[in-house]
């Protein structure tokens, strides 16, 4: 088969299309023949760790797995022995578990038992590779315990975590203010924004507003430039470690005292597999959509690496391993 292989760090030039061996479903796994998959912010951190200490997740000298690719849908080639919620031809969506070799390639084997499960009947398979965004979106919004009545100002609400964001809270009740750059702000309204702000018009934090909850969905802004947007109670939450790594030291001290004031939210252990069963509805309802911004063929997914690097994507970005009628 065919597959995305990376051999050491480096840059998008390092990422080669090659032919490796096509996997065998082992005891409990699922074979799916990879129809898409995207490139996230996610794979090019892999690609190139930074801070170095994230090669402590990622891989000391070089990348513990060779193909990258959380996202991923298609249909099940086979199964392995004792699996009994899927069978060949299952059109299927979800993540692939970090740890294991992923999505960039024809096909991939992901445990029947892992965050996986049936696609909705007429969404196609570029538009259900959303689950990783929306995953580390969700678990700011759990953690937030985000619902009715709520406010919350999410700042970059166009990238693949931001426009997740803006619709899950949405779906939990909560008034949503986002904040995008000009080109943009009708985006952020179509998917359900009540208020949009155009960072590139002024100061965002002199709104004249106070939130329940801030959300930085692309760790570019920091908590101490959005305090004042802070109710008394409120709580600042960013997905990246922020401007000079301070969310981290700040997250800790807010651990430490109990007080939840800034966190990094990280999904829980074993959370993929309820989070994508509870991603079919909406996504079957059009309650939630996905953004795509640009689509590649596996062969050009380096001019894929490319692009997400520069921090200007909008939504996902597709990587159509079948072509897409």
């Amino acid at each position: 088969m065919k597959a995305a292989v990376v051999s050491r760090y480096g840059p998008p030039e390092v990422v080669h299309v090659r032919e490796v061996s096509k996997p065998a479903p082992r005891e409990g796994e699922v074979l799916l023949r990879v129809h898409a998959t995207t490139v996230s912010r996610t794979d090019c951190g892999e690609l190139r760790p930074h801070p170095f200490f994230a090669r402590l997740i990622f891989g000391l000298r070089r990348p513990r797995r060779t193909i990258f690719g959380m996202d991923v849908a298609g249909e099940v080639e086979s199964v392995g022995r004792g699996v009994m919620t899927f069978k060949p031809g299952d059109r299927v969506f979800g993540m692939c578990p970090f740890r294991n070799n992923g999505a960039h390639a024809e096909y991939v084997s992901i445990p029947e038992n892992g965050p996986i499960t049936f696609m909705p009947e007429r969404t196609r398979f570029d538009e259900a590779v959303v689950c990783e965004g929306a995953l580390y979106a969700n678990s700011g919004l759990q953690q937030f315990h985000v619902g009715r009545g709520h406010t919350i100002l999410v700042y970059g609400a166009s990238g693949a975590i931001g426009t997740a964001a803006v619709q899950l809270a949405r779906a939990y009740g909560a008034r949503v203010t986002a904040v995008v750059a000009t080109r943009h702000l009708e985006l952020a309204r179509s998917l359900g924004a009540d208020e949009v702000i155009d960072y590139l018009a002024g100061d965002f934090t002199r709104v004249g507003e106070r939130f329940d909850f801030v959300l930085d969905a692309v760790g570019k802004t920091s908590f101490f430039r959005c305090h004042k947007l802070l109710k008394p109670d409120g709580r600042f939450m960013s997905t990246d470690a922020g401007p000079w790594l301070q969310n981290l030291p700040l997250a800790l001290w807010s651990w430490m005292t109990r007080s939840d004031k800034v966190t990094v939210p990280l999904p829980p252990r074993g959370s993929g597999r309820r989070f994508v069963e509870s991603l079919r509805p909406l996504l079957s309802a059009g309650t939630f959509r996905a953004v795509i911004d640009r689509r590649y063929r596996l062969d050009a997914i380096a001019d894929a690496y490319r692009y997400v690097e520069t921090g200007q994507k909008t939504g996902i970005v597709v990587i159509n391993v079948v072509s897409t009628p």
